[in-house]
């Protein structure tokens, strides 16, 4: 017949067992997980962002770098899918950092708006080519996303089409 244990002796094999358990868990190396934190608000993965063009041609002339260093401009782009179909707008505040002899240098803040209403944030330096230059290839840094785009993060590259006019792949 075996012997009740009493409370003392359960005290002491519970402590016992949540000291064996903390000093393995201490003692066992770090794990990195590679994948994003999962809880209520987050997501476990963004999904893709589809390759676009960014096309500011016939908007209000807000994407040309102002003449002095330091002075704020803003710009804002139509999205469009790989078909020409809208998809989105491209908004973006500027500061003029630089000036070159054949690009000035800004620094903007961008939010890219989807017509479903979900967004990317982008921050990035974009050479902003002076008249009669040929625009150059640049990359933004993509700093978070909304709704479907939640978690995302990575560069976005633009590279011209024609004046005014880019287009965006996502990595």
């Amino acid at each position: 017949m075996q012997r009740p244990i009493t409370v003392k002796r359960s005290l002491a094999l519970a402590s016992a067992a949540l000291t064996v358990g903390v000093v393995t868990a201490l003692s066992m190396p770090a794990v990195a997980d590679t994948q994003p934190q999962t809880g209520s608000h987050r997501s476990t993965r963004a999904a893709q962002v589809p390759d676009m063009t960014f096309d500011s041609t016939g908007t209000a002339d807000l994407g040309s770098a102002p003449q002095g260093l330091g002075k704020a401009f803003g710009g804002r782009a139509a999205m469009k899918d790989v078909d020409g179909g809208i998809i989105g707008t491209a908004y973006a505040n500027c500061t003029k950092d630089a000036t070159g002899t054949t690009a000035d240098e800004v620094l903007c803040t961008s939010v890219f708006k989807f017509s479903d209403g979900a967004q990317i944030a982008a921050d990035g330096v974009i050479p902003v080519p002076r008249s009669g230059a040929e625009p150059k290839d640049f990359d933004v840094i993509v700093t978070g996303g909304t709704l479907k785009y939640e978690g995302i993060t990575g560069v976005a590259r633009f590279t011209p089409r024609s004046v005014g006019v880019y287009d965006v792949s996502f990595s």
